[in-house]
């Protein structure tokens, strides 16, 4: 169900980015004003990964995957009775707080559930779907976005609703929060004491480079092509659908090497694959060579996100891992993303929108510095819960170790 849910997590992202060139001239608006609209999708994720963490480490992570499900399902269903550029900005800030919420409870649940030696890969497995959504969302838009319009493409991403109720039916809750009235009450404060305020701020920041360069890239990369390359709306949709198959390939690639190398060593690796690509993706004439690097592009970009999940969980204590791992990963994606996507539009003007996009790399390269500096967590694997602060006497860390069945995992 976690594979499911964060499905329509990047179904619904990308489907922005899809429909972006056909709203820009539905909506009669700027580049800067569609950028906008991707950085208030942003804003909303940085919110909600901070409120959903605090909801999954007091209340039930379970409970918070649910409720964010069904509130971005709700809010994405809604565009499709939006009609100016102000309605929508509204309702992609509120469909961002549901999908920044969903991130880091499930994230959790894994690292819960799978022994160390296989969290990498059952969160590179799950995280994969990311790629599937983009995928689905190319698809869409290659043979149904011409049919029958943006707007429609939107509603049907909401029936993220029926995946939410699903979740509730099928997942059983987290076992940790069954007693949780007997434990103090978890608070934000706890992401910035000794010791673990510098692993919050280090995964906050490389997340932001990834996320930064990532919806740099990919949020301006239709618009790109359409419009620089000349490509034919159609066709733009068949290079997306290439750059997310080998992203969803990635995912499994970097996870088998983490196991091997270390989290972190993959992690570098695959930020400065990020650095080095993506310049030469803008910068190649040829048509049919700049169709096969593409997949190569969306490998690197997999693999960073396949790899903060197992990491960032196994960078936080237990009792805080929800809400950690959600901080980390929704601040910096909202950090990045509102300043990228918006400042590339601005290049645009001056620039060019390749130049904008090239100089993604910079943003990329300066995440294989910040990770140079932080611990690396392979080694803590013999630790029940994989963290490098255990929490004494808490049962379901010593249950971190256990495989999970097929409806959790």
């Amino acid at each position: 169900m976690t594979f499911l849910a964060y499905l329509y997590d990047s179904l619904d992202l990308q489907i922005l980015a899809i429909c972006m060139p056909v709203i820009i001239t539905s909506l009669n608006i700027s580049l800067t004003d569609a950028g906008l609209l991707s950085s208030a999708t942003m804003i909303g994720t940085a919110l909600g990964g901070i409120l959903f963490g605090w909801i999954a480490e007091n209340f039930g992570r379970k409970n918070a995957a649910v409720i964010s499900l069904v509130e971005f399902g709700v809010f994405t269903l809604a565009v499709y009775w939006c009609n100016s550029w102000e309605e929508l900005m509204v309702l992609r800030f509120l469909q961002g707080i549901g999908m920044g919420g969903l991130w880091g409870p499930i994230v959790a649940l894994i690292a819960d559930h799978w022994a160390p030696r296989y969290r990498a890969r059952a969160a590179g497995f799950m995280l994969s779907t990311f790629a599937l959504g983009g995928i689905l969302a190319s698809v869409m838009g290659r043979f149904l976005l011409s049919e029958v319009g943006w707007r429609m493409l939107f509603a049907l991403t909401g029936t993220a609703i029926l995946v939410g109720l699903l979740f509730w039916l099928v997942v059983p809750a987290d076992e940790k929060h069954v007693a949780k009235q007997e434990k103090p009450r978890i608070s934000l404060s706890q992401l910035f004491q000794p010791g673990i305020a510098k692993l919050t701020i280090g995964a906050t920041i490389a997340a932001a480079c990834q996320m930064g360069g990532f919806w740099g890239v990919s949020a301006w990369i239709p618009t790109y092509l359409v419009n620089v390359r000349g490509l034919s709306i159609e066709y733009m949709s068949v290079f997306s659908i290439v750059i997310f198959a080998g992203a969803f390939v990635g995912y499994f690639l970097f996870a088998a090497l983490a196991d091997r190398i270390g989290r972190r060593n993959a992690l570098m690796l695959a930020f400065l694959a990020d650095s080095i690509i993506v310049p030469l993706y803008v910068l190649i004439p040829d048509g049919i060579f700049l169709f096969w690097i593409s997949p190569i592009m969306g490998l690197s970009f997999g693999g960073v996100f396949g790899l903060f999940g197992s990491y960032f969980a196994e960078l936080f204590p237990l009792h805080i891992r929800a809400m950690g791992s959600g901080f980390a990963f929704n601040i910096g994606r909202g950090i990045g993303a509102v300043v990228t996507p918006v400042t590339i539009g601005a290049m645009a003007k001056s620039h060019g929108l390749g130049f904008g996009i090239g100089a993604c790399s910079v943003v990329f390269f300066t995440g294989v510095i910040v990770l140079f500096f932080m611990p690396e967590t392979l080694s803590a694997k013999s630790s029940p819960n994989s963290s490098p602060h255990p929490v004494p006497g808490d049962k379901a860390a010593a249950r971190g170790g256990t495989q999970a069945s097929a409806a959790e995992a």
